[in-house]
C-alpha cells in the first residue's frame, strides 16, 4: 500500500475541466477509457469482497489476502487522497464465433503454434510496464497543466480492487465470467489506476456508477447503469456452461482454485494431480469463459464490419 505525508494537499477542480485534459492526453498514450472515482467511497461489492477472502476462494493467492481491508479503502493508509483515476486499455476487440484457438476452446489440439495455446493478453509485451509506461506519459501531461497534482499509478500491482473502480468509473457491467464487460467493445481491456489528491467537483454520488467513462474510444449503450453484478447478462450462463472446472459461481464469485489461470500461472502449470486432464492443450492462462460470452462475440462482429 502506498504511504505518503498527509500534508500532501489536494487539488480542487471541475469534472469537466479534467475530462478535457484527458481527452487531450490519453488517445496519444493508447488509452481507450478513462475514468475518475471520488475517495474515500464505500465500495458497493465490499462485503462479496471481505466475504470471498473469508471463505477461502483466493487460490491461495497469499497477496489477495495481505490487506483485503486495504483493498476497499486506500485511504486508510493515504488520507491525502481525494480521487482514483481509472484507466482501460484494449488487448483485444472481442472474438470470433468460429475461433478456433485451443485457449479458448480449452481442448488440446494438434498442429497449431504453442502461441495459440497461450491467452491473448499473454502474446505481447508485458501489459504492466506497457500500460504503466502510457498511464505514466498521461500523469506527466496532466501535472504540466496542474501544478500541485501528486499521483502514483498501479497496474494490478497495487491493492485495489481493479475491476470495481472500473465500474464506478462508467466502463462497464460486471459479469458472470467476473470481467468487466464494455457493452460495444467486449472484456478484452488492461486495467490499471493512479491514485491522487485531485478533488473532483461534479462526480456521481458515491458508490453510484457513472453512465459513461470520461474518456472513451467508443460510447457504451444509453440507459441505466447497471448496479447488481451480471445485470445485463440476463439469463445467459454461457460462461458458466463452458468452464471446464466449474471454477465460476454466481453465489460465491470465481473459485481461484479451480480456474485455469490459476493453475498454469499461479501455480506454475502445477494442476490437481485428479483434474489435470481438464486443462486440455492450455499453456497459459484461459479465455474460455471471454471466447464464448455473446457480448464479446458482437464486440468482434463489430470490428469486422
Amino acid at each position: 500500500m502506498i504511504s505518503r505525508p498527509e500534508n500532501i494537499q489536494s487539488v480542487a477542480m471541475d469534472l469537466p475541466v479534467l475530462q478535457t485534459h484527458l481527452a487531450d492526453l490519453c488517445p496519444g498514450r493508447q488509452i481507450d477509457l478513462a475514468g475518475v472515482v471520488a475517495l474515500p467511497c464505500a465500495l458497493p461489492h465490499r462485503q462479496q469482497w471481505l466475504d470471498w477472502v473469508a471463505n477461502g476462494r483466493d487460490g491461495d493467492l497469499k497477496y489477495l489476502t495481505r490487506d483485503p481491508e486495504g483493498r476497499v479503502d486506500p485511504t486508510g493508509q493515504n488520507p491525502w487522497a481525494r480521487s482514483l483515476l481509472v484507466f482501460a486499455q484494449r488487448y483485444t476487440d472481442g472474438w470470433p464465433e468460429d475461433d478456433p484457438d485451443p485457449s479458448a476452446g480449452g481442448s488440446a489440439a494438434h498442429n497449431v503454434p504453442w502461441t495459440d495455446r497461450v491467452s491473448r493478453y499473454a502474446r505481447g509485451q508485458d501489459y504492466h510496464h506497457v500500460l504503466l509506461g502510457d498511464i505514466k506519459a498521461v500523469l506527466s501531461g496532466l501535472k504540466d497543466r496542474l501544478p500541485g497534482v501528486v499521483a502514483f499509478p498501479s497496474t494490478d500491482t497495487g491493492p485495489y480492487l481493479e475491476r470495481e473502480y472500473a465500474w464506478l468509473a462508467g466502463f462497464g457491467f460486471l459479469g458472470k465470467n467476473h470481467c468487466l464487460i464494455h457493452e460495444k467493445m467486449g472484456s478484452g481491456f488492461f486495467l490499471g489506476v493512479a491514485l491522487t489528491n485531485l478533488e473532483i467537483a461534479g462526480l456521481p454520488p458515491a458508490g453510484q456508477p457513472a453512465v459513461e467513462p470520461l474518456v472513451t474510444v467508443k460510447p457504451r449503450r444509453l440507459h441505466r447503469p447497471a448496479i447488481a453484478p451480471w445485470e445485463l447478462c440476463g439469463g445467459c450462463t454461457r460462461c458458466l456452461d463452458a468452464c471446464p472446472t466449474g471454477a465460476l459461481d454466481p453465489a460465491w464469485g470465481l473459485d481461484a482454485h479451480r480456474c485455469l489461470s490459476t493453475w498454469t500461472i499461479e501455480w506454475r502449470g502445477q494442476a490437481p494431480v485428479d483434474d489435470y486432464q481438464l486443462q486440455g492443450g492450455i499453456l497459459f492462462g484461459c479465455d474460455i469463459c471471454q471466447s464464448v460470452c455473446p457480448w464479446n462475440q458482437r464486440a468482434a462482429r463489430r470490428v469486422d464490419q
